[in-house]
């Protein structure tokens, strides 16, 4: 969605709340792709009948959400201690990915699932989430089943191991060797199916010796180590893949090898499958040419409509040339299709440049909505003449998917923003602000942010905040979620802490009282404390 879409989602499932707020009416009538608009204070109650589960699980949903909503957050064992055994098992089954829907889950949720699942059945395997079968204790599976136990794991995303557990992967990769009858360095294709997503640890060496299918198994991998990416290339340029050898490759070959050509040098030193990479990779990365005309004149063709939505823009024009020959009158026209395909400083600076002539009375909402990352390179006197009137725009602005702003620039678009009249630090605004963005407003913003902005805001990290600031954003929220006063000798309670934990950031150890106490505990117990 772009961030106006957002803003309108978030619009909307609040009107679809204010029907019937009830957490069972939330699950069932707010839409499963809008899911992620739904406030978390809305979570705290969700049913924990097997209908409620198979609801939730059909949405998507935001991390934060996932720890609020009762029914995923019983998965720490705090919370689910007084469920039967079966209910317990009923819950996790109802975890387990399926088409279409991805659950994260932390650690301390998948080894409190471990907790009720080892005193159950251990070869259910295709039955729970794959993440937990990475806790399960390997000795104590079957041998006749162990290749349905790798099979099954093989799905599990490996990122959720902290880095005390990391050790894991090697150990049920020494087990899988042993489980698949692995010698030496070379792995069948079947026995790359089998290992699935435990291939993306293979060292360099296995990557080399093994069936050339490890090439499919290692498109979906992410951080890649040098070795395995030499490994990677190696192969690729050994010509003996499906692929076939490396100057025969044609924009097809390139689309079916997903993002792996992103990862390699050596290939793409030959000038046409630079400008093929180029091409396919145009939204991932900025890839330069080796060759920079200097002719000021536009000497290539004329950049109008066609150009701008051909495979070769914007790497047919150096800057010079871009510069040259992109009109004012094509560049209003087809501005958000120029911005989503520009990414090069200096290309942004030659748009932003040509807008500030189109508009010398200062960018409107509507511009500055599909300006995109080239709103970055923008200075504090461009921005002065900025009409960042509508919460769309601000949203838009402020998606950092598009790019980071300076604290002093934040500042800036958001007082053009509240000047207007109306215009306040609501929920849409903190939502459009995230976390680092917040931070960088001053304390006199701040104070100004009330209560139930916070209550329906989505969950604020605020690890970059001042000390100051986090207070300022806790005492907010501390009084939003009904956390027991400080004086107070009572314990706030693991829900209250739960949506505190965002404001907390690391200084609860300045709460030297009972309640600092209460925190602490209610921390251990969220880790998934048994």
């Amino acid at each position: 969605f772009s961030s106006a879409c957002l803003v309108t989602s978030l619009s909307v499932s609040l009107q679809i709340i204010a029907v019937n707020s009830s957490s069972d009416a939330i699950i069932t009538n707010v839409p499963d792709l809008m899911a992620t608009e739904i406030p978390r204070i809305f979570l705290l109650d969700v049913p924990q009948s097997s209908a409620a589960a198979q609801a939730v699980n059909r949405k998507k949903w935001k991390h934060e959400q996932v720890r609020r909503a009762s029914v995923l957050q019983g998965f720490t064992c705090s919370r689910i201690q007084s469920f039967s055994t079966s209910k317990v098992l009923s819950l996790i089954r109802g975890c387990r990915r399926r088409v279409n829907q991805t659950l994260v889950l932390q650690e301390s949720q998948l080894t409190c699932m471990h907790h009720y699942i080892k005193s159950a059945d251990l070869s259910a395997f295709s039955q729970y989430p794959a993440e937990v079968l990475i806790y399960y204790n390997y000795s104590m599976i079957d041998r006749s089943l162990c290749r349905s136990y790798f099979l099954s794991l093989g799905a599990a995303d490996f990122s959720v191991l902290s880095s005390t557990l990391s050790f894991k992967k090697q150990t049920l990769f020494n087990h899988a060797r042993g489980c698949l009858g692995i010698s030496g360095v070379s792995i069948s294709r079947d026995q790359l199916d089998v290992l699935g997503s435990m291939s993306c640890f293979l060292s360099g060496e296995y990557i080399q010796s093994s069936d050339p299918y490890v090439l499919e198994k290692l498109k979906p991998c992410v951080d890649l180590s040098a070795e395995q990416i030499s490994a990677l290339e190696s192969v690729l340029l050994g010509g003996n893949t499906s692929y076939g050898p490396s100057d025969s490759w044609n924009r097809a070959t390139l689309e079916s090898l997903d993002l792996l050509p992103l990862y390699l040098t050596a290939i793409f030193r030959n000038h046409n499958n630079m400008l093929i990479s180029c091409i396919i990779f145009l939204k991932l990365y900025l890839c330069v040419f080796l060759w920079s005309p200097v002719e000021t004149a536009c000497t290539v063709g004329q950049i109008l409509q066609a150009q701008v939505y051909s495979d070769m823009f914007p790497f047919a024009y150096d800057v010079p040339q871009f510069n040259a020959c992109l009109s004012v009158q094509t560049l209003k026209d087809n501005l958000e299709a120029v911005t989503d395909r520009v990414y090069d400083r200096s290309y942004q600076r030659i748009i932003l440049d040509k807008l500030n002539q189109a508009y010398p009375a200062g960018l409107s909402d509507e511009v500055l909505q599909v300006l995109g990352s080239a709103s970055h390179v923008a200075t504090p006197d461009d921005v002065r003449k900025w009409n960042v009137t509508k919460i769309d725009t601000l949203s838009s602005l402020m998606n950092q998917r598009k790019g980071d702003w300076v604290p002093e620039m934040v500042q800036l678009l958001v007082s053009k923003y509240l000047s207007v009249n109306g215009n306040t630090l609501g929920s849409n605004e903190l939502n459009a602000l995230g976390g680092t963005n917040l931070c960088a407003l001053n304390t006199s913003v701040l104070n100004n942010i009330t209560a139930a902005s916070v209550e329906r805001a989505s969950a604020l990290s605020l690890t970059s905040c001042s000390s100051e600031k986090k207070s300022i954003l806790f005492s907010i929220a501390q009084n939003v979620f009904n956390a027991t006063n400080t004086r107070s000798t009572n314990p706030i309670s693991i829900t209250t802490y739960q949506l505190l934990q965002n404001y907390l950031g690391n200084n609860t150890h300045t709460h030297t009282d009972s309640r600092c106490v209460s925190l602490r505990a209610a921390s251990s117990l969220t880790r998934g404390g048994q």
